[in-house]
């Protein structure tokens, strides 16, 4: 009987150490040039290197999907495929929450697919991980003054730039929480905030937020100067065109209104906001029914007639102004084509409310509630808070008690939402409404307390 001796059993081990280890490492050439091929060829993710996944650079890895993701959620979104957009942007921002370019991009899809909760949420969420971006600032606080979230905002601003309003993004800062203020308390708050900040009146680009506050303490004509004056130095946005316009026709300047207007025209010629912008300020100069209001309307309908939105803002405006009778037609318009009437039933509805045939303005209102209800949450909810309107215009008390419950069930997963529209009817003086959200909204916190 033959025994090995400790330099054999040595030297076995070592050949068998030395056999897995070659094992393990042709594995591992093979993962590397899978996972390579994979992320590289499959999923398109042409930023990632062989180095990178040899070296498990998880990181680096998780950046460049993301960057592809995003591309494909533009990509998606351009295309009209809403579901594959969001996919992707979600994908994008939970493999690299640091792309702050890809988050505005997705939040921007989220707000114009209507999901402004959402849009909300991921621009917030960037905001506590890079604070000092001016963009994601920007953004943010733009859309929380935009749709109500005043307090919010200035919750957001204290608790997160209490020591940094001095940085430098401190004007920018400082200009939000007197738009916050304005928008929330008022005037007189607003004016004592901006006197602590002499430096934001010296601010060009914080011009058209003091002209608010001027105007909302009744210095009107500096407001208008000033305004003014900032979009001669300034592409200002087209609701900058709109306010002055409007400021001009409340201080008598009529021929200014227009010119301001034709600006705005000028400065877009291929958009139709500016054109319905001009007939609001020809009608207020020349009057309704005049010849020139006339004329605006008759080349508005040329140039966009054929354009579904188009007609919307148009009818919209009518409504606000009372002006029944081109409401009317546009609405029989749009019916003749078989188009959704929801929009347009808002707006002739609301033009019949201000001239106070209520009667006429329900049953427009119930004629289009069913097609409305198959359709978009939002507009439900605008049909909603017109019938309430209506019905307390009315003084059919039950009608517009019941259409509150129906308008608290619409907006019972957006708490925000339902809490700006009670404030709303609060200050239109229709208690039966302000109850009935009241008592969904303690109903809502009430399970959350527990």
């Amino acid at each position: 009987m033959t025994t090995r001796t400790p330099s054999l059993r040595r030297f076995s081990g070592r050949r068998l150490a030395v056999t897995a280890a070659a094992w393990l490492l042709g594995l591992y050439v093979l993962l590397v040039v899978v996972g390579f091929s994979w992320l590289h060829h499959s999923l398109k993710n042409g930023g990632i290197g062989p180095l990178d996944v040899a070296f498990i650079r998880w990181h680096k890895v998780r950046q460049a999907m993301a960057v592809e993701q995003f591309a494909a959620g533009r990509a998606a979104r351009e295309a009209g495929n809403t579901q594959a957009a969001y996919l992707a942007f979600v994908s994008g921002i939970r493999n690299d929450p640091d792309n702050v370019e890809g988050r505005l991009d997705a939040a921007r899809f989220l707000g114009a697919a209507g999901a402004v909760k959402l849009e909300t949420n991921v621009l917030e969420d960037g905001l506590r991980r890079a604070p000092d971006d001016r963009r994601l600032i920007e953004e943010t606080f733009a859309l929380l003054t935009a749709s109500g979230l005043d307090r919010h905002a200035l919750d957001l601003i204290h608790r997160q730039y209490a020591a940094g309003l001095a940085g430098p993004n401190g004007l920018l800062v400082r200009r939000f929480e007197v738009l916050a203020t304005l928008n929330s308390g008022g005037g007189a708050s607003a004016k004592t905030l901006l006197d602590g900040y002499p430096d934001l009146r010296k601010d060009e680009d914080s011009a058209p937020v003091v002209a608010r506050v001027l105007w909302e303490t009744k210095e009107r004509l500096p407001a208008v100067d000033l305004l003014s004056t900032f979009l001669k130095l300034h592409d200002g946005a087209f609701i900058l065109f709109a306010r002055l316009a409007e400021w001009q026709i409340a201080c008598g300047l009529a021929d200014d209104a227009v010119h301001t207007a034709e600006r705005a025209c000028a400065k877009s010629p291929g958009d139709f906001p500016p054109r319905v912008l001009h007939i609001e300020m020809t009608a207020a100069a020349r009057g309704v029914g005049a010849s020139p209001w006339q004329q605006a309307i008759e080349s508005y309908l040329k140039d966009f007639g054929d354009r579904p939105e188009a007609i919307t803002m148009l009818a919209g405006l009518a409504g606000e102004k009372g002006w029944t009778g081109l409401a009317r037609v546009l609405y029989d318009v749009s019916a003749n084509r078989q188009q959704n009437l929801g929009a347009l039933a808002l707006a002739y509805s609301g033009a019949l409310a201000s001239n106070a045939q209520y009667g006429d303005a329900a049953r427009v209102l119930s004629d289009v509630e069913a097609q409305v209800e198959d359709g978009n949450p939002a507009l439900l909810r605008l049909l909603r808070q017109r019938q309430i309107e209506v019905a307390a215009a009315r003084g059919d008390h039950d009608a517009a008690r019941e259409y509150a419950r129906r308008l608290a069930a619409t907006l019972q997963k957006d708490p925000d939402g339902m809490e700006v529209v009670r404030r709303r009817f609060e200050l239109e003086k229709i208690p039966e409404a302000v109850a009935e959200l009241a008592a969904a909204s303690g109903m809502q916190k009430a399970p959350a307390a527990k």
